[in-house]
């Protein structure tokens, strides 16, 4: 039986202290996320190319944050490589060549690791970085993949939770004995290494099979897909209710990730993207500007279907859009 609780309020408060969630989520306005591979691509294997000093390009352009994804298999049908790489070993690369940029995954497929394992590869991001690791978790997306892991699709939201109980007993309550469904940790046993900064901030991706009232008492942030303005408002307004408006004690930030194809023609007018946006980068700053209104804290940038280089667009971005949307120092 999981022992699962809800955070206590001190720990939500070092969770909204945490450096990564400054950058990342300053409260009150909208940043910049950008979703690696920093890379535009065809095919569902990108090449990355340069990728390092792309990533070290992107914080010297002030976006707020760098996100890596969790693909254990590339399945025919159901979407990228991601970056290629295990999301912990390139996130280790990433702290060694980044020093203020926020760090985090969008997301880890929790049911499909054990909560031990995600624990101490956060923590070691977390202390290697300064501070800097965010923790998305998810699900998963991709059916085909979970029978490789011997388990059944009908098994992923109640692993997830048992693992999010895990993973915040881990980080909260060192040397306690906590009895779940995915194995006993004894009395006196604690993690190593401790995050930099107590706790490392949980966000949800997606639903996660939850309903939002479980994911508002157990998450300090929510990430979800694009929607159209109108279906973001009344997203983020049900968000805003349960967990409150920025300033107050009970905030927590949500997010929104979609694809972004950047038109040469700054003036270009809207046309459709599945989950995401194609357009010049002027009616692009009225549409963000429209879900900052809306109460996004982060919009998170995935370049691949652009036919330019990944580089070309985001000094774009960075010369006429990013300064915008400003993201705070480290304040670490």
């Amino acid at each position: 039986m999981s022992t699962e609780t809800s955070a206590p309020p001190t720990t939500e408060r070092s969770a909204r202290d945490h450096p990564g969630m400054r950058r990342a989520f300053p409260g009150g306005r909208t940043t910049l996320g950008l979703i690696t591979p920093l890379e535009s691509f065809t095919g569902d294997v990108p090449t990355m190319a340069n990728h390092l000093a792309l990533a070290r390009a992107a914080e010297t352009a002030g976006f707020a944050s760098l996100w890596v994804r969790d693909v254990p298999l590339l399945v025919p049908g159901q979407g990228d490589g991601g970056q290629l790489f295990d999301p912990w070993v390139y996130l280790g690369a990433l702290a060694a060549v980044t020093e203020h940029i926020t760090l985090g995954t969008a997301s880890t497929v929790l049911p499909l690791r054990h909560p031990v394992h995600v624990a101490k590869a956060a923590a070691s991001v977390d202390l290697l970085s300064g501070g800097r690791m965010l923790l998305g978790l998810a699900a998963g997306d991709r059916a085909d993949e979970v029978p490789a892991f011997g388990l059944a699709k009908t098994d992923l939201p109640t692993r997830l939770r048992d693992g999010w109980a895990y993973i915040r007993h881990l980080h909260d309550s060192p040397g306690d004995r906590h009895a779940s469904p995915l194995g006993e940790l004894p009395t006196g046993s604690s993690l190593l290494p401790t995050p930099a900064h107590g706790r490392i901030p949980l966000l949800m991706t997606g639903r996660g099979g939850q309903r939002l009232e479980w994911t508002a008492a157990h998450a300090d942030g929510w990430l979800y897909t694009a929607l159209e303005p109108e279906a973001q408002r009344a997203n983020t307004a049900r968000w805003r209710k349960l967990t409150g408006e920025p300033g107050s004690p009970r905030h927590k930030p949500y997010a929104q990730a979609g694809y972004l194809v950047l038109d040469e023609d700054p003036r270009a007018a809207p046309r459709r993207l599945p989950q995401g946006w194609r357009m010049g980068r002027e009616p692009l700053l009225d549409l963000f500007k429209t879900y900052e209104a809306g109460g996004v804290d982060q919009l998170m940038l995935n370049l691949r279907f652009n036919a330019r280089p990944a580089e070309d667009v985001m000094g774009e971005l960075a010369s006429y859009v990013l300064p915008h949307f400003p993201s705070p120092g480290t304040g670490g």
